[in-house]
């Protein structure tokens, strides 16, 4: 009987999860401009698409100093491990050849816009570290002062930003917490509900070929716990055959937000200066078909702006024009005016939130005067984000004034506005699980707080066809976070606790 060296075993593991790779996903070179990762298989929402280590990473907050350090690992590696004649494309490679063996040298290196100050930047970058370098054995490769701007222009524009959820759980679990809590904290928890903070930077060679789109079929997170990811790879067929399923775990993790941006598993909170824990995943929450391309959000989508909107901010962060179906299908439906219909629509917006404002700040109205006008306002104003957001910051003010029955109100319009946006688009967006937990949240101030009750004039204000009941909120949240997160995902004390003991606003009964 024959053994095999642990040498030969590491080789064969990691030969299989090549193979393994290769048959999830391809790249394939776009018609357009860069690449794209297509699905080699079918994916169900939930299902591990890509799992992959940084080429290289820098850990602590979105600042100058940690994106520097991050660009000098990615530097310092790149010399050590690809050829110059490979990095200037010297070496003949063929598309087969690249996807056989893609490396740091095949990612993009040229921006679709001359962006002027990027480009600026990245020369900078680039003679401060070759400056800093003279001299060092790091540079006896013949490497030039171009080739380090090659190397930063391909951090820059292939890098993912790594976050991490702001608040994982709102901690307020008992109604004395509830009661003892500063209502500057209060306001804090609200507000970070579903917000992200950074942790780190980093490349990774495969995930690079991820594209943007306003209306994504997967999502990117973070995680260091190996272990953590296989065995939830083994619960997803479990789950799929799983109905009413009622069992809620501590998965923390957060969905996509700004610029390519990742999400930390709460399983490995600590960065660690190990590549091989340090992977990025990349899931679906939409069916996807075998040949469709995967797609995650940069940062805009579809319900936070318009096509001019979410267009110009992302040439700004990334120098390109969005050609996703989305906006495509947008332009379409605007037409050759689209410019015109543009501003149009912004100046809708300003008269928009003029008219809130002015409801708001004038004086001259009740609390419960204004929101019985705007929830009585007309659909497709309510459907503004304009609108939405007005009514997210009049509740936070009134959280902050500790008048929770109004703040509630106002919380209910803000997710019934998001709720409209994404109707008949997406309307298991991550957005709406965070203003459902806030809602809940507010729900359950104004059980244990109390706080500035009303008479029962009061309680007609919000229109009782914009209610909704806890019941209907916590079956709504959970359904899109597994969805997004699997069995395993955030906030789960705190709807396990709203299901528990839930609280309905007191309605009137309507004849």
């Amino acid at each position: 009987m024959t053994s095999s060296s642990p040498s030969n075993k590491n080789t064969s593991t990691k030969s299989n999860n090549e193979q393994k790779k290769k048959q999830r996903v391809e790249i394939q070179k776009k018609a357009s401009f860069g690449n794209s990762l297509i699905a080699s298989k079918e994916y169900k929402p939930g299902d591990i698409i890509l799992r992959e280590a940084p080429f290289a990473f820098g850990e602590g907050e979105e600042d100058p100093e940690c994106y520097f350090s991050f660009i000098q690992r990615a530097i310092g590696k790149t010399i050590q491990t690809i050829k110059k004649t490979d990095l200037r494309g010297n070496t003949f490679r063929d598309e087969k050849m690249r996807q056989m063996k893609r490396t740091f040298a095949d990612l993009t290196v040229m921006r679709e816009l001359d962006y002027d100050r990027a480009i600026l930047r990245d020369e900078l970058i680039a003679n401060k570290f070759y400056t800093s370098m003279r001299g060092h054995s790091i540079l006896d490769g013949g490497f030039e002062v171009d080739d380090i701007v090659g190397i930063v222009n391909r951090c820059t524009l292939n890098s993912f930003r790594v976050k991490t959820l702001t608040r994982k759980d709102v901690v307020m679990l008992t109604p004395q917490v509830y009661r003892n809590m500063d209502a500057a904290d209060l306001v804090d928890a609200y507000i970070e509900i579903g917000e992200e903070k950074t942790l780190a930077v980093g490349v990774f060679i495969m995930a690079s070929a991820v594209n943007h789109s306003c209306l994504p079929n997967a999502f990117a997170s973070f995680s260091g716990d190996e272990e953590e990811e296989r065995r939830l790879e083994t619960e997803q067929q479990r789950q799929r055959e799983e109905e009413n399923d009622d069992v809620f775990s501590a998965r923390r993790h957060a969905g996509p937000s700004t610029s390519r941006s990742v999400t930390r598993s709460e399983t490995a909170e600590i960065f660690t200066t190990s590549e091989e824990q340090n992977k990025i995943t990349i899931r679906a929450y939409k069916p996807i078909r075998k040949g469709e391309e995967i797609t995650v959000s940069y940062g805009p989508i579809f319900h936070s702006g318009n096509i001019d909107e979410r267009r110009t901010e992302l040439k700004r962060t990334h120098q390109f024009i969005c050609r996703c179906p989305t906006c495509l299908s947008e332009a379409a439906q605007l037409g050759a005016d689209m410019e015109s219909k543009m501003i149009a629509a912004k100046q809708k917006e300003k008269v928009v939130g003029d008219l809130i404002q002015n409801y708001v700040e004038s004086g001259k109205y009740e609390t419960r005067e204004v929101l019985e006008a705007l929830s009585n306002f007309k659909l497709d104003i309510r459907r503004m984000q304009v609108f939405g957001k007005a009514c997210f910051d009049i509740a936070a003010q009134l959280v902050q004034a500790e008048q929770f029955e109004y703040a509630c109100e106002y919380q209910t319009l803000a997710l019934h506005s998001l709720i409209l946006r994404c109707e008949g688009i997406d309307e298991d967006d991550i957005s709406i699980a965070w203003e459902i937990l806030r809602l809940l949240f507010v729900k359950r101030l104004v059980k244990y707080r109390g706080g500035d009750q009303g008479t029962q004039q009061d309680k007609q204000a919000l229109n009782p066809a914009l209610v909704m009941k806890d019941s209907d909120l916590i079956t709504r949240g959970k359904r899109i976070l597994k969805k997004y997160y699997g069995k395993k995902y955030p906030y789960e004390l705190f709807l396990q606790q709203c299901a528990r003991d839930p609280f309905e606003i007191e309605e009137v009964a309507t004849k």
